[in-house]
Protein backbone atom coordinates (compact mmCIF):
# COMPACT_ATOMS: atom_id res chain seq x y z
CA UNK A 1 0.00 0.00 0.00
CA UNK A 2 1.20 3.65 -0.61
CA UNK A 3 0.74 6.13 1.71
CA UNK A 4 0.96 9.95 1.18
CA UNK A 5 3.52 11.44 -0.98
CA UNK A 6 4.42 7.20 -2.31
CA UNK A 7 6.00 6.68 1.34
CA UNK A 8 5.26 2.42 1.22
CA UNK A 9 5.72 2.52 5.23
CA UNK A 10 2.37 4.20 5.45
CA UNK A 11 -0.77 2.52 5.79
CA UNK A 12 -2.62 0.09 8.06
CA UNK A 13 -2.31 -3.51 7.11
CA UNK A 14 -6.09 -3.82 8.86
CA UNK A 15 -7.13 -2.60 5.56
CA UNK A 16 -5.34 -5.13 3.38
CA UNK A 17 -8.34 -7.20 1.67
CA UNK A 18 -11.00 -4.11 1.67
CA UNK A 19 -12.12 -3.33 -1.90
CA UNK A 20 -15.01 -1.15 -3.13
CA UNK A 21 -17.00 -0.87 -6.14
CA UNK A 22 -18.99 2.50 -6.61
CA UNK A 23 -21.76 3.47 -9.30
CA UNK A 24 -24.04 5.86 -10.24
CA UNK A 25 -27.10 5.49 -13.08
CA UNK A 26 -30.19 6.54 -14.01
CA UNK A 27 -33.61 4.09 -13.47
CA UNK A 28 -36.86 4.49 -15.12
CA UNK A 29 -40.29 2.34 -14.60
CA UNK A 30 -43.22 2.49 -17.23
CA UNK A 31 -45.23 3.17 -14.06
CA UNK A 32 -44.68 5.56 -11.45
CA UNK A 33 -43.23 4.10 -8.33
CA UNK A 34 -44.63 5.12 -5.06
CA UNK A 35 -42.78 5.34 -1.88
CA UNK A 36 -43.41 2.01 -0.37
CA UNK A 37 -42.16 0.44 -3.61
CA UNK A 38 -38.59 2.66 -3.63
CA UNK A 39 -38.07 1.90 0.07
CA UNK A 40 -39.07 -2.05 -0.75
CA UNK A 41 -36.57 -1.73 -3.74
CA UNK A 42 -33.69 -0.03 -1.58
CA UNK A 43 -33.69 -2.44 0.94
CA UNK A 44 -34.17 -5.32 -1.65
CA UNK A 45 -30.53 -4.09 -3.50
CA UNK A 46 -29.02 -3.75 0.23
CA UNK A 47 -29.46 -7.62 0.71
CA UNK A 48 -28.71 -8.50 -2.57
CA UNK A 49 -25.44 -6.83 -3.00
CA UNK A 50 -24.62 -8.25 0.60
CA UNK A 51 -25.86 -12.00 -0.53
CA UNK A 52 -24.04 -11.98 -3.59
CA UNK A 53 -20.57 -10.99 -1.97
CA UNK A 54 -20.86 -13.46 0.34
CA UNK A 55 -21.62 -15.97 -1.83
CA UNK A 56 -18.82 -14.32 -3.97
CA UNK A 57 -16.42 -15.27 -0.66
CA UNK A 58 -16.57 -12.29 0.87
CA UNK A 59 -15.19 -12.58 4.47
CA UNK A 60 -16.97 -9.50 5.72
CA UNK A 61 -19.39 -7.07 4.16
CA UNK A 62 -18.10 -4.13 5.63
CA UNK A 63 -20.99 -1.26 4.42
CA UNK A 64 -23.15 -1.07 1.60
CA UNK A 65 -25.06 1.88 0.73
CA UNK A 66 -27.12 3.86 -1.86
CA UNK A 67 -28.74 7.27 -2.77
CA UNK A 68 -32.08 6.82 -4.58
CA UNK A 69 -33.06 10.45 -5.88
CA UNK A 70 -36.15 11.69 -7.95
CA UNK A 71 -37.75 15.37 -8.21
CA UNK A 72 -39.58 14.95 -4.98
CA UNK A 73 -37.97 12.38 -2.78
CA UNK A 74 -34.41 11.14 -1.03
CA UNK A 75 -33.78 8.08 -0.06
CA UNK A 76 -30.43 6.52 1.71
CA UNK A 77 -30.48 2.76 2.70
CA UNK A 78 -27.44 0.84 4.29
CA UNK A 79 -26.33 -2.43 5.89
CA UNK A 80 -23.06 -3.98 6.84
CA UNK A 81 -24.80 -7.70 5.85
CA UNK A 82 -27.56 -8.33 8.03
CA UNK A 83 -30.47 -8.81 5.84
CA UNK A 84 -32.26 -7.74 9.51
CA UNK A 85 -30.34 -4.46 10.11
CA UNK A 86 -30.87 -2.99 6.53
CA UNK A 87 -31.83 0.61 7.17
CA UNK A 88 -34.32 2.63 4.71
CA UNK A 89 -34.69 6.78 5.35
CA UNK A 90 -35.34 9.84 3.72
CA UNK A 91 -38.14 11.75 2.25
CA UNK A 92 -40.50 9.61 0.53
CA UNK A 93 -42.27 12.07 -2.17
CA UNK A 94 -44.60 11.56 -4.91
CA UNK A 95 -44.06 8.67 -7.07
CA UNK A 96 -41.61 8.66 -9.58
CA UNK A 97 -41.12 7.48 -12.94
CA UNK A 98 -37.34 7.74 -12.70
CA UNK A 99 -34.30 8.37 -10.29
CA UNK A 100 -30.63 8.37 -9.87
CA UNK A 101 -28.90 5.60 -8.22
CA UNK A 102 -25.74 5.70 -6.52
CA UNK A 103 -24.40 2.68 -4.77
CA UNK A 104 -21.11 2.21 -3.03
CA UNK A 105 -20.27 -1.42 -1.59
CA UNK A 106 -17.19 -1.61 0.27
CA UNK A 107 -16.09 -5.22 0.86
CA UNK A 108 -13.92 -7.21 2.63
CA UNK A 109 -12.16 -10.58 1.47
CA UNK A 110 -12.68 -9.96 -2.86
CA UNK A 111 -10.74 -8.70 -5.12
CA UNK A 112 -11.97 -5.50 -6.36
CA UNK A 113 -13.11 -7.09 -9.76
CA UNK A 114 -15.12 -9.53 -7.42
CA UNK A 115 -16.21 -6.81 -6.10
CA UNK A 116 -17.46 -5.31 -8.75
CA UNK A 117 -19.51 -8.22 -10.54
CA UNK A 118 -21.20 -8.85 -7.06
CA UNK A 119 -22.57 -5.29 -6.87
CA UNK A 120 -23.57 -4.80 -10.25
CA UNK A 121 -24.93 -8.47 -10.48
CA UNK A 122 -26.91 -7.65 -7.89
CA UNK A 123 -27.93 -4.38 -9.09
CA UNK A 124 -29.13 -5.77 -12.53
CA UNK A 125 -31.04 -8.58 -10.92
CA UNK A 126 -32.73 -6.15 -8.15
CA UNK A 127 -33.52 -3.43 -10.53
CA UNK A 128 -35.31 -6.42 -13.26
CA UNK A 129 -36.74 -8.01 -10.08
CA UNK A 130 -38.63 -5.07 -9.38
CA UNK A 131 -39.79 -4.34 -13.46
CA UNK A 132 -37.53 -1.14 -13.70
CA UNK A 133 -35.05 -0.23 -16.41
CA UNK A 134 -31.41 0.92 -16.12
CA UNK A 135 -31.00 3.38 -18.75
CA UNK A 136 -27.70 4.78 -18.10
CA UNK A 137 -24.56 4.79 -15.93
CA UNK A 138 -22.32 1.61 -15.90
CA UNK A 139 -20.05 2.53 -12.96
Amino acid sequence: MTGVGGNTSIGNPVHDGINSHGLRCWVTAAVPVGAADLRRFAAALMTAIASASIAAGAKDVSHVKAFLEHASGFLHADTVGDSNDVKVEGRDGEPASGFSLVVNAVIYGLTAAAVEEATETAVAATVKRFGLVRTSGTN
